[in-house]
């Protein structure tokens, strides 16, 4: 009986390392070398921070990666004070604070071994998304930005001609950026992640994916999603590149397979001088940003069908 036990003792521990195993390398068998890879960050750094070892990875197996920016970052007061040492700043130094970033995620993906070409910058309002789900919803309203005081993006980044900050015209240039690029995977900011920007990105691109689809079965790609701002986390968990990132306690959202992306050294350490590029918000956060410096990414893999009715019901960040 005790030679039976230990066997079936073994069998049991057996079966829940090979279960953590497989649980670890889940995300694996989407990369390879014909993977098309679009990543979408509401500001310059969520790249870094949350897919920095996903784009290096799939670069490095020959695949091919865009990252998109929804916002360049610029509607955040307490960084232009501390950048420019102002105490009132004004449209032009929150639009200049913008162009800031904009060249520091570029530092930040050419570290990454993105190239220029391939980083698109829609300059939608930052602090302004949410706004265009509900309020600004289609022509002929517009939102203007507290900020910058435009209503529209600048013209070097505008990709649809006539292009305004309202829900409609955002979703026709996520639609062609994807039409373009036609990735079979992206990655995406959560439904659940607490920043407006960021869930109401998650919800623009489901949305984007959702009409494409309609209209014909080529531009399905698997969707990942990426965790940002949840609470204090993760920064109580501590930083550096040899700890792991855990998800965040009290994320209740039934269902959810969290799947743990493993980074190699080189990666690792590659990821945390991405994330230093960004030296207007190391100046403010620089603690928070460096807690995803670990050794590990966390994604979300979402299931098809379900995406927009998932973020339509989440926009509670949004006031829906």
């Amino acid at each position: 009986m005790r030679s039976l036990g230990m066997i079936l003792f073994a069998f049991i521990m057996l079966v829940g390392l090979c279960a953590q195993a497989e649980e670890k390398q889940a995300i694996e068998p989407l990369l390879s070398a014909e993977t098309r890879l679009m990543v979408f960050a509401p500001h310059p750094d969520d790249e870094s921070l949350g897919a920095a070892g996903l784009i290096q990875r799939v670069l490095s197996l020959g695949g091919k990666v865009k990252v998109v920016f929804m916002t360049n970052g610029d509607g955040f007061p307490e960084g232009v004070e501390k950048e420019d040492h102002i105490a009132h700043s004004t449209a032009k130094d929150f639009r200049e604070y913008g162009l800031e970033r904009r060249e520091e995620a570029l530092r930040a993906l050419a570290i990454l071994g993105v190239r220029e070409r391939d980083a698109i910058f829609l300059g939608f309002p930052d602090g302004g998304l949410c706004y265009l789900v509900g309020k600004f919803p289609a022509d002929p309203l517009a939102y203007t930005s507290p900020y910058t005081r435009e209503n529209r993006p600048p013209a070097f980044e505008m990709i649809i001609p006539h292009t305004d900050y309202n829900g409609r015209d955002l979703r026709r240039e996520i639609a062609r950026v994807l039409a373009d690029f036609r990735p079979t995977l992206v990655a995406v900011t959560s439904s659940d992640d607490h920043h407006p920007d960021h869930c109401a990105t998650y919800y623009f691109v489901r949305e984007a994916l959702m009409e494409l689809g309609k209209k014909g079965p080529a531009i399905k790609p698997t969707v990942l999603s990426f965790l940002i701002h949840f609470g204090q986390w993760p920064v109580g968990q501590g930083s550096g590149t040899g700890s792991r990132l855990d998800p965040p306690e009290g994320f209740s959202e039934e269902g959810s397979k969290w799947l743990s992306f493993s980074l190699r050294a080189k990666e690792a350490e590659t990821k945390r001088k991405a994330i230093m590029k960004h030296h207007t918000q190391m100046l403010v956060m620089g603690r928070f940003l460096l807690s995803f410096a670990r050794a590990n990414e966390l994604f979300i893999l979402e299931e098809p069908g379900q995406g927009l009715a998932k973020a339509t019901e989440k926009m509670s960040c949004c006031g829906k």
